[in-house]
């Protein structure tokens, strides 16, 4: 053996291995010149295995002085001949092999390495910089790489694999169950998810390599958590992961105690990933707070391919930071068409100063989901803004807890009325909790009821303070409107109205479900008697189209088997909910009696009626016979 030469000694190899551990696979030795400061050099041996790197000293007993994950090389560069430079994350080897024959083995195998735990990533790619001269080496490495195709990749895109690589980079302990439930669970469920929720009940450190295999895994599109408080190590692997990954379109990271210095540095992320496919963006529940939002706004200006779908409920926003998102919403055009779904729900926006979102809502746009309930913000506003830039495809538009106008004594606002009666594609409208004095009211039934265009409509106008004002405008347009399926009134103080409010309920042939509870409260006892009366009729009426009926939480006690007993002879109910009614034994009983006869109910809710075991054995026997 020359001095020159690469080859390893046994005996220094058994060493070697006595050192790193047996278990490890030695796939490459050579003994190398090592650089030093002030053009010293030291023999060494430079030992490769499936994904890292360990320098050692030439002599016997060796000693390890130096190892490196393949995923710490940054670059590596042979511009002279037997010549490698590596440079890592720590630091930078330079190295002098016997041959370019031996530094291209050395970089071959690294690269055929990472093409094998990382398939459909190019070496090149993972390491970001390799050089050689003359070029056509690398050439030569880059054909040899992509002609090793990875016959059998793994589950969901080799993700095992990848994540024992991660934990060795890292140095972290490498959990089997995590390998159990990926290539068990996820892949009999075939998602695309990756849920931190799954692994929730490990330490936190341990969650640490699952977030950062992501950033070379192919398969997963979507990372999500909710209601798990993220350590501030998980939170770098997040962030490093959206700046670096092509493959990451959903980040879900609700309520997981993120601040303003996480959007902050998701900003940065961002802006430095040209290549981000992120589409799908959601903080609930996060106190991002104004700063926080406004510095996340500033790459949302940018982004190339837009956004579809962008929850920043509950996040501790006030119109100053709503105002900033919207400018900056406004400033790409892709968003334009892109953005579906927008929820700012839970914020306090209080006021008129909301002129940046009126604004973006008055582009025409592609949003279809729109939630601003809780927000205090003006429905008059909305619905203006709503009428030049929302008709076409939103369908689903939450208002609830909302106010009708910021204004003392002003007229209703015709934007009202014509938004509801414009709107071509709404099915559902969320009024909840909001109070709706008799104009407004009117103006949106009156809207809904002109409308040609709109079919199956869910209306819900629980909560709203109705009372005798909205019930006799219920009465004067509800027979008329033919696109609502489902209303909800349900919380609205309208008791003794509602037995002329049911008469006209009857007469509207598009309603299939209908929700009345916690309107019969105050209620005498002679009064209660027409309202339930008229509700059989309703029931009975075999040209009815209702198929679900609530009377929920509406404390009946006993008077709720007078609907009770006309569910036996009832043709097209499916769906009916007692529940909150105090009913008893005696009202179980009755039930039981209404099951045996109907064939056409399906569920019935009747918990919180202060039943005994002697009425669920009643009603048990019923459904035996059912």
């Amino acid at each position: 053996m020359t001095e020159d030469s690469s080859e390893v000694p046994r005996e220094l190899l058994e060493s070697i291995r006595d050192v790193i551990g047996r278990k490890i696979k030695i796939a490459v030795r050579k003994k190398v010149k090592l650089e030093l400061k002030g053009d010293r050099v030291e023999n060494k041996v430079l030992v490769l295995a499936s994904c890292r790197a360990f320098i050692l000293t030439a002599r016997v007993p060796t000693k390890l002085e130096l190892t490196f994950s393949y995923l710490e090389i940054q670059g590596m560069i042979c511009s002279k001949p037997g010549h490698l430079m590596v440079e890592t994350e720590k630091c930078n080897l330079s190295m002098k092999m016997s041959s370019s024959e031996d530094v291209n083995e050395v970089v071959a195998h690294i690269g055929t390495c990472l093409r094998k735990i990382f398939p459909g990533l190019s070496p090149v790619k993972i390491i970001k910089k390799v050089t050689m001269e003359p070029p056509d080496r690398l050439a030569n490495l880059q054909a040899l790489w992509d002609s090793q195709t990875v016959t059998e990749v793994g589950p969901c895109g080799g993700f095992s694999q990848m994540y024992a690589c991660v934990c060795d980079w890292l140095g972290l302990p490498y959990r089997e169950e995590v390998q159990w439930d990926v290539d068990t669970i996820y892949l009999t469920q075939d998602t695309r998810e990756l849920n931190l929720q799954d692994f929730s009940h490990l330490d936190h450190r341990d969650l640490i390599p699952i977030v950062a295999a992501l950033e070379y895994n192919q398969w997963f599109t979507k990372l999500s958590t909710k209601d798990l408080k993220l350590s501030a190590d998980v939170c770098e692997q997040i962030l490093r992961v959206v700046s670096k990954s092509s493959r990451l379109e959903e980040l879900v990271l609700e309520n997981a105690g993120l601040r303003i210095d996480f959007a902050q540095k998701l900003s940065s992320a961002l802006a430095h990933n040209p290549n981000s496919g992120l589409h799908t963006i959601n903080l609930a529940s996060n106190p991002l707070e104004d700063r926080g939002v406004h510095c996340l706004s500033i790459p949302f200006a940018k982004l190339p391919k837009g956004l579809k779908h962008l929850n920043l409920s509950r996040t501790s926003l006030s119109p100053k930071g709503v105002n900033s998102l919207s400018q900056s919403l406004s400033a790409n055009q892709t968003i334009a068409s892109s953005l579906t779904h927008l929820d700012l729900s839970g914020n306090v926006l209080r006021g008129d100063d909301l002129s940046y979102l009126y604004n973006f809502l008055a582009q025409p746009n592609a949003i279809v989901y729109l939630d601003l309930s809780n927000t205090e913000c003006a429905i008059d506003m909305v619905c203006a803004a709503l009428l030049r830039g929302g008709l076409q495809h939103l369908a689903m538009l939450n208002l609830s807890r909302t106010v009708f106008s910021h204004r003392k004594g002003k007229e209703i606002s015709p934007s009202i009325k014509q938004f509801f009666s414009s709107s071509l594609a709404l099915t559902h409208i969320n009024l909840s909790g909001t109070k709706l004095s008799s104009e407004p009211l009117k103006a949106l039934l009156l809207g809904l009821a002109c409308n040609p265009n709109l079919k199956e409509v869910s209306l819900d106008l629980s909560n709203c303070e109705l009372r005798s004002a909205g019930a006799q405008v219920l009465e004067g347009c509800i027979a008329e409107i033919h696109n609502i399926s489902s209303l909800d009134i349900s919380d609205n103080g309208l008791e003794s109205d509602l037995s002329t409010l049911v008469v006209w309920l009857s007469k509207n042939r598009s309603i299939r479900h209908l929700a009345l509870g916690k309107n019969f409260n105050n209620m005498k006892s002679k009064n209660l008697i027409p309202v339930l009366d008229n509700l059989v009729h309703m029931i009975q009426d075999e040209e009815s189209p209702l198929q679900s009926l609530s009377l929920a939480d509406s404390k009946l006690k006993t008077d709720v088997t007078i609907i009770i007993n006309a569910l036996g002879s009832n043709t097209s109910l499916t769906k009916v909910d007692i529940s909150g009614n105090g009913m008893g034994d005696m009202g179980a009983k009755m039930l039981a009696k209404a099951l045996q006869i109907n064939t056409k109910l399906r569920t019935v809710i009747w918990d919180k009626n202060n039943i005994t075991a002697q009425g669920f054995q009643d009603i048990s026997v019923a459904l035996e016979k059912y």
